[in-house]
């Protein structure tokens, strides 16, 4: 219960994860926790095989390229935020890694904490359509996407409970109120991803239940829990999408509280529907139990129709009229627009993603070897981009992996994939035996480490394993991981499977107990993880305590305590001397105070030590016409603005004025902004 209120009080926290203040306070929390989990499990820790390591060592080496990117990086200001969110993420991984070795048996919790971390969310983005002025008062999109204001962001989410639920729902023990209770979880994680209208979302979650499907053989007592909650998700679901606040933005406030309440109508008798089919599920499973025949017959039957659906879908789409050529190239053409408002956007082809990805493969290719470093995708696309369109990321990993860390970057996250891969599938016995780590001898199995029959705790285990690959799917096609939440939830379900010893897992092999261990080496590396944890959470506050001084700065200016507003600029510089905002500032406190001279000193000085970044080039132009009336100087300044940033509008709008105001003094016409 602890696990799943920290999971979703890390949804609350932090939301989308793009306000600095709240993404900030959340991985400084992070880190201090991770640490001191860490810390305990070098005090307390079992004695055993160094399993997970190889994978937390190539973690740890993409958080240090992500860092080291900095020295390159086109703006090292979104490079330092990013190596930040990045090492939060290693704390969280390298913390599951440790809980993996000190609780091995524990998936079973772990999974009802992200159960319940995951239905929170999804439970409140519901409250925010029945409630909508009271949770969701500012919230444009016709699509839901409270808590974090991203609605692939709760699609996610709910698309990573879907395995959960499967297993809740068809386990062979455990409470009979939780089995009844993974119904209506489920209904209500099915209907959220259909109101999101996250094609990703469901495309990953089909996939997860496939796999589970696949792998788990309690297909027969998982049918249920997938197909009644589906078909009442799908009612509800419909009638909201039939409705204008479901299916076009920018309803007024009136027009989603007239239906409102016939939503919360409709969600409460599905919950209850849901949870009464539980309940005769429950019941009709306990009085009749079918036969071993039967049970295998509709296990092969469920495994062939999870197979075939996805084949079948591919080949109806590949022989349609317009054909995979003509859908394919929807997804990616670089034209293409997202696809109309509406329930029949889930079934569309059409995406801009592929607009940002050949944006970022453009990106890629002007620095192949190491990028334009972490986070500076949002940037260095700028010079790419065919409208003035904005985005931060390029949504999808790979792109934006290519354009921010490069080939090293690919290079380091493949291996990072492949090493989480080998352990998943190591962790849950889904290896060959002849792999399994421990065997000595070609001819003889007694040697083996692991069992490989289907108990209670390796399906736990595999549906743990399950959910972190939920995620990277969804990944794949947006920018999924750069909110704390859903990406907190996936690695601590990556980091248990890949640090867990599956010896110690078994049923009938009791783990060794743990126990105070003061020998000196183990209270050498818990001091010094909690003064990395502390150094690292140090510096992941130094961007947000720059800020917090260039604000105070501004407000002592509108005071006109301008020498105290340039002592806290000063201040914000030696707080994070990688971001160009103090200069700027600085500038502005010196224009007000009538220091002309100064106030250029300043930007020019921005300029050179951020050439990167659009906005410093344009601060000076800016400054040059507006304050120093040279529109001659502003124009050269100018051509390096719209060099990094063509698409510009207020670049081009501010262009175009220099011009007029240069003709006016000189009488003469200037080339235009295209020349």
């Amino acid at each position: 219960m602890i696990a799943g209120g920290a999971f979703a009080g890390i949804a609350f926290a932090a939301k989308g994860g793009t306000e600095l203040t709240r993404t900030t306070i959340t991985e400084v929390v992070i880190v201090v926790v991770s640490g001191c989990i860490v810390a305990a499990a070098f005090l307390w820790g079992r004695r055993s095989a160094s399993y997970g390591m190889t994978t937390l060592l190539l973690f740890t080496l993409l958080a240090f390229l992500t860092a080291v990117s900095v020295l390159w990086s086109i703006t090292p200001e979104l490079t330092y935020v990013e190596a930040g969110r990045t090492f939060a993420y290693l704390a969280v991984f390298g913390a599951a890694v440790a809980v993996g070795r000190l609780a091995p048996k524990a998936a079973p919790a772990l999974l009802i904490a992200i159960l319940i971390g995951a239905v929170v969310p999804v439970g409140y983005g519901l409250a925010s359509r029945i409630w909508p002025a009271a949770l969701a008062e500012n919230e444009v999109s016709n699509r839901l996407g409270q808590p974090f204001d991203y609605w692939n962001a709760l699609g996610c989410v709910a698309a990573m409970a879907v395995p959960i639920a499967l297993w809740l729902g068809s386990r062979r023990t455990g409470s009979s109120t939780a089995r009844m209770l993974a119904y209506p979880a489920m209904g209500a994680c099915v209907l959220a991803i259909l109101l999101t209208q996250s094609r990703g979302a469901a495309a990953a979650a089909l996939l997860g239940a496939v796999i589970w499907f696949a792998l788990v053989p309690l297909r027969l007592r998982s049918l249920p829990v997938i197909v009644i909650p589906s078909v009442l998700a799908s009612g509800v679901a419909a009638w909201a999408l039939s409705k204008d606040p479901f299916s076009k933005s920018l309803q007024p406030m009136s027009a989603k509280q007239e239906v409102a309440d016939e939503f919360g109508v409709l969600v409460v008798l599905m919950l209850a529907l849901l949870l009464l089919a539980g309940a005769a599920v429950e019941a009709t499973s306990a009085r009749r139990v079918p036969s071993a025949r039967l049970r295998r017959r509709i296990g092969i039957v469920t495994v062939a129709v999870a197979c075939i659906v996805p084949l079948v879908a591919f080949t109806s789409v590949a022989f349609s009229d317009r054909g995979l050529g003509d859908r394919l190239h929807e997804l990616t053409s670089e034209t293409q627009v997202a696809p109309k408002e509406g329930g029949g956007r889930v079934f569309a082809a059409s995406s801009s993603r592929g607009k940002y990805w050949r944006e970022a493969f453009h990106v890629f290719g002007d620095r192949t070897f190491k990028g334009v470093g972490a986070g500076a995708f949002a940037v260095g696309r700028l010079r790419h981009r065919t409208d003035a369109s904005v985005t931060r990321h390029a949504h999808g990993w790979i792109p934006q992996t290519a354009a921010d860390l490069g080939i090293l970057g690919l290079i380091v996250t493949t291996a990072l994939g492949l090493a989480w891969l080998l352990a998943a599938l190591s962790g849950t016995n889904l290896l060959p035996r002849r792999w399994v780590r421990g065997r000595q001898d070609e001819g003889d199995d007694d040697d083996l480490p692991a069992r490989r029959d289907w108990d209670d705790a390796r399906i736990a285990i595999v549906t743990v394993a399950i959910v972190p690959v939920v995620f990277a799917l969804q990944s794949l096609v947006d920018w999924t991981w750069f909110i704390p939440a859903p990406t907190a939830m996936a690695l601590v379900a990556g980091g248990f499977v890949a640090g867990r010893d599956p010896q110690w897992a078994r049923e009938d092999a009791p783990a060794e107990p743990i126990r105070w261990r003061p020998e000196p080496n183990r209270i050498v590396l818990a001091v010094v993880t909690l003064l990395t944890a502390a150094l690292l959470a140090w510096a992941i506050w130094q961007p947000e305590a720059s800020d917090r001084a260039t604000n105070d700065a501004l407000a002592l200016a509108d005071q006109h305590k301008f020498d105290r507003a340039l002592e806290r600029t000063n201040d914000a510089e030696e707080l994070n001397s990688l971001t160009p905002d103090p200069l700027l500032v600085r500038a502005s406190i010196d224009t007000m105070a009538g220091r002309d001279t100064a106030a250029r000193q300043s930007l020019e000085e921005a300029v050179i030590r951020f050439p990167g970044d659009p906005q410093t080039w344009y601060r000076l132009a800016a400054f040059q016409l507006g304050t120093l009336d040279a529109p001659e100087q502003a124009l050269e300044t100018l051509k390096g603005m719209l060099y990094l940033d063509p698409k510009s509008i207020p670049g081009r709008s501010l262009f175009l004025d220099a011009r007029a105001r240069l003709r006016e003094k000189t009488g003469t016409s200037q080339p235009d902004v295209n020349d």
